[in-house]
């Protein structure tokens, strides 16, 4: 868990940079993920010693682990799991855990407000509504978003990210 002013500033910082970046580009850094889980892991140790080591990296095996499959799967970005690794150094293991959580609820919030601004609520309703047939049927249920769709577009995570972090750390406060 963030302990000092300093980590909650790198945090913030680091956040910022993210999303306005995410959102201009569809990209996060490089530099700014690997550079924030090189402050995060110095000044784990710096706090705490090898206490704060363990926990930064527990926290960033919880992001990765977390986001790894969802990027494997073709749903997330390589950048997001790298941002989430990086946050997950920086708030601990058991705050990672909640962020992640978090963090998965405000992007589905956020998806469901992207499409519904893109005007894909309807094509989103009817995919769904379909599955549910399928599933009742017993056949598979997974259906693509068509080519064109809303539900087809990348949208910046990022956003999300920052929202499921500094919830978890309102949560433990």
């Amino acid at each position: 868990m963030i302990e000092t002013n300093w980590m909650f500033l790198v945090l913030a910082i680091a956040l910022v940079i993210a999303v306005i970046t995410d959102l201009r580009t569809h990209r996060i850094p490089n530099w700014l993920t690997f550079s924030v889980l090189t402050v995060a892991l110095v000044g784990q140790v710096a706090e705490a010693q090898w206490q704060g080591l363990f926990a930064g990296l527990g926290g960033a095996l919880v992001g990765l682990l977390c986001f790894l499959p969802l990027h494997i799967f073709g749903a997330m970005g390589a950048g997001d799991v790298k941002l989430m690794t990086s946050v997950g150094a920086l708030l601990g293991p058991q705050a990672a855990l909640i962020g992640v959580l978090a963090t998965i609820v405000c992007g589905g919030g956020i998806a469901l407000v992207f499409i519904g601004s893109r005007g894909g609520l309807g094509a989103l309703w009817r995919r769904y509504s379909r599955m549910a047939v399928m599933m009742a049927s017993r056949q598979p249920v997974y259906l693509a978003p068509a080519t064109g769709e809303a539900a087809a577009e990348r949208f910046p995570y990022a956003l999300a990210i920052a929202c499921g972090s500094f919830f978890s750390i309102w949560y433990l406060a």
